[in-house]
């Protein structure tokens, strides 16, 4: 048998981020700042309003207590202990800040053995702005799908273009809206699929971790596990306009299948099952299940780490996915926001309506939309990582089989999810013809670029309801070609009355988008900016698209 190798030897070929910053959360007076340091100790976050002098990198002999005794610019210093439990990394909840303010921060110990004490922010690259209070105008990007490495050579495709257009237009933030890294799909690349890494070690894993009464070790496992998707986010996150990106911009991020599995949610137990099964030997079907679920639950414990940590606040219970609250809120002054979670709690086994969100996030949604201060909003802009409406509906129902089964099932026009989709839509054309609120609904996962507009003349003539794709930035896009499979103005399939009505539609590049809402002078105005360029390419080609006013 196959000895099993150390986990933090996994893709030891492949370059890593050791030192990295994201600016999560970002209010009025608040923000919140993720890092991870390239070693174990005693690490202090330092948030200045003016740039630290040349001097403090050295600390000038002085300690950093001393250092922020001297200076009036330090708004913000806190230590914290980074260990290997979290991977090093760790969240800083920065407050008392000033409303449309830069603020620059550091990395910085002087607890350790170090040729420089200040390790981030020489550069001044490290800097973000606050958001003005109560904004009555906003700006923010939206991505999916960064995968530099589907094609070759490997490519950051559109984010240096995305970085230029959120430093140029001063955008508020960023919406990445899911598969921010690939934990799948590129061995022809060079990169392993940890899915099939476990079907070709699960035996050696199985008897390094197994107890002398046969049961399997299951933090150890999860622990084990967990170590392999870190290793993901190091080596998808370690592009450098991705780096200026992120600490840069404040982020909000969601996951989709490809942080945990390819058509995560959409596949049955059997169907996972078969993803660790060989052929030609005597497998334990209930082995394989369990080691399937222990991978989600690492799964789930590295996008805590790496994404979920900077997001506004749910309720995650620490080792139980199942349990935790992956969908979250926010507002941004007259807008609120909502971002899905589409893949937690998604199982396509689960009762007819209840597949894609579960029941319990559909009624916190649900609660949140019909809530008072919803209400009360200029408008509402919604992630739903998966589109409610990309492709032509007749396709996701007659090609979901062979590889593409799981693909069309995780789409709300998928015939298995048509009643959870209703419901959704009711509430969405409800809420926003009775408060006459416009709704925006952002996607990705398509690896391609839409527009629509939903509409149900007869019950809600008054709505106004959107959905927005774009996708990827940096995976491998689909082909123009692709253009002809996209959903065209027609009645809604199952939804008695309602209607899509196409606005654009766009496939062949790597594309990112720009969201403009505006209510300062009384009349609200919302547009999406599509941009798309060839990797490589110095230009960049947008479209406008009105969605209102």
């Amino acid at each position: 048998m196959a000895s099993l190798q150390q986990p933090d030897n996994y893709e030891t070929l492949k370059s890593k981020i050791d030192t990295a910053a994201i600016v999560g959360h970002t209010t009025d007076n608040t923000a919140k700042i993720w890092v991870r340091a390239y070693m174990t100790g005693r690490w202090t976050l330092i948030v200045t309003v003016q740039k630290l002098p040349e001097d403090a990198y050295d600390l000038s002999g002085k300690s950093l207590a001393a250092m922020k005794a001297a200076n009036s610019d330090i708004v913000f210093m806190e230590e914290r202990e980074f260990t290997r439990e979290t991977d090093l990394t760790m969240t800083f909840e920065v407050d008392n800040l000033e409303p449309d303010t830069r603020y620059y921060y550091y990395l910085a110990s002087d607890k350790l053995d170090l040729e420089r004490c200040i390790e981030m922010g020489g550069e001044h690259d490290y800097w973000f702005r606050t958001l003005p209070k109560n904004p009555q105008s906003l700006q923010f990007g939206f991505y999916s799908c960064h995968d530099p490495f589907s094609v070759k050579p490997n490519s950051e495709g559109a984010w240096d273009k995305f970085y230029d257009v959120l430093n140029e237009r001063r955008a508020d933030f960023v919406i990445g809206g899911g598969d921010q890294v690939y934990c799948d799909t590129n061995h022809a690349s060079r990169m392993q699929d940890v899915w099939v890494w476990l079907k070709n070690n699960k035996n050696a894993l199985l008897a390094a971790y197994s107890t002398p009464d046969d049961n399997l070790d299951e933090p150890a496992i999860i622990d084990y596990f967990t170590k392999l998707y870190r290793t993901y986010y190091r080596i998808y996150w370690q592009f450098e306009h991705l780096l200026s990106v992120y600490r840069r911009f404040p982020q909000y991020m969601i996951w989709d299948d490809h942080e945990i599995m390819d058509g995560w949610g959409s596949l049955t137990a059997d169907e996972r099952k078969a993803k660790l099964a060989n052929f030609f030997q005597d497998d334990d079907e209930d082995a394989n299940y369990a080691l399937v679920m222990l991978m989600f639950k690492a799964a789930a414990r590295a996008y805590l780490e790496y994404q979920h940590a900077h997001n506004p606040d749910s309720m995650i219970v620490n080792g139980d996915p199942d349990a935790s609250h992956w969908d979250y809120k926010f507002d941004q002054g007259a807008y609120g926001f909502y971002m899905l979670d589409v893949r937690g709690h998604h199982d396509c086994e689960l009762p007819d309506g209840q597949r894609l969100l579960g029941a319990e996030q559909f009624e916190r949604f649900k609660s949140w939309i019909n809530s008072a201060a919803t209400k009360k909003k200029k408008a509402i802009f919604i992630c739903s990582p998966v589109p409610v409406v990309h492709w032509t509906e007749s396709a996701v129902n007659t090609l979901d089989f062979g590889g593409q089964k799981d693909d069309f099932m995780d789409e709300w026009g998928h015939e298995t999810n048509h009643k959870e989709r209703n419901a959704m839509l009711e509430l969405l054309l409800a809420r926003s013809a009775e408060s006459s609120i416009p709704i925006v609904i952002l996607s990705g996962d398509v690896h391609c670029a839409s527009a629509f507009q939903i509409t149900h003349g007869k019950t809600y003539p008054g709505a106004r309801l959107f959905n927005v794709t774009s996708s990827a930035i940096s995976r491998k896009p689909a082909p123009g070609i692709a253009t002809a499979a996209m959903q065209k103005s027609a009645d809604i399939d199952g939804f008695d009355g309602g209607r899509f009505e196409q606005m654009f539609r766009f496939a062949g590049e790597n594309n990112f988008a720009l969201i403009n809402a505006d209510c300062r002078d009384g009349d609200l105005k919302i547009s999406a900016t599509l941009y798309w360029a060839e990797p490589g390419s110095e230009s960049v080609t947008q479209k406008v698209i009105k969605l209102v006013g």
